[in-house]
């Protein structure tokens, strides 16, 4: 009983009297009314902070989304364009293709030409050496013939025979025809 006592100090410190209601009801009404103020006062700019950046970040994830929808059909269309630059890659090799062979074939053409061109000249050029061959051979064959006929007939024939065997000889060369 002695702290329920208003005399006493630890009555003070546990003791709901009056006074200590008081002073709470007063903390009470001060902390609600605090609250109310700074509620009037922050709540709405805090909420208004929270509702801009909620709607800041659904922005940027609508604008994300948009991104990557335009990224894809960016994506679609160079695929696209690859796929067309493929095509066109692959019918112009084949076209470099097809003109390689016509191309290889009239070179090999005009070179099998020049070759029968080159055979040809030099069947020319062996026939022509050929007969300048035969000519020289005949020559030395004449001048043999000559110089063993000389001999035979100085050793066997007087010098007026020797003159008109020579002549006759002569005259038969000419209308003789050498045979290839």
């Amino acid at each position: 009983m002695y702290l329920l006592t208003p005399n006493s100090d630890l009555s003070r410190i546990i003791g709901f009297d009056m006074d200590f209601l008081v002073n709470l009801g007063f903390a009470w009404i001060n902390l609600a009314f605090i609250i109310f103020i700074l509620s009037w006062l922050l709540y709405q700019p805090v909420l208004n902070f929270l509702l801009s950046r909620r709607n800041r970040i659904e922005n940027d994830v609508e604008s994300a989304k948009q991104s990557l929808k335009d990224a894809e059909e960016q994506k679609a269309l160079l695929m696209d364009r690859l796929a067309k630059i493929e095509i066109e890659r692959s019918s112009i090799l084949d076209e470099a293709r097809k003109t390689a062979i016509t191309n290889r074939y009239e070179i090999i053409e005009e070179a099998n030409h020049e070759a029968g061109e080159i055979l040809a000249r030099a069947k020319r050029e062996i026939d022509m050496e050929w007969d300048k061959a035969n000519d020289v051979i005949k020559t030395r064959i004449i001048e043999t013939s000559s110089l063993m006929a000389e001999q035979f007939i100085a050793e066997y024939i007087d010098a007026a025979a020797k003159e008109k065997m020579l002549n006759q000889a002569i005259v038969d060369l000419g209308d003789v025809k050498w045979k290839d």
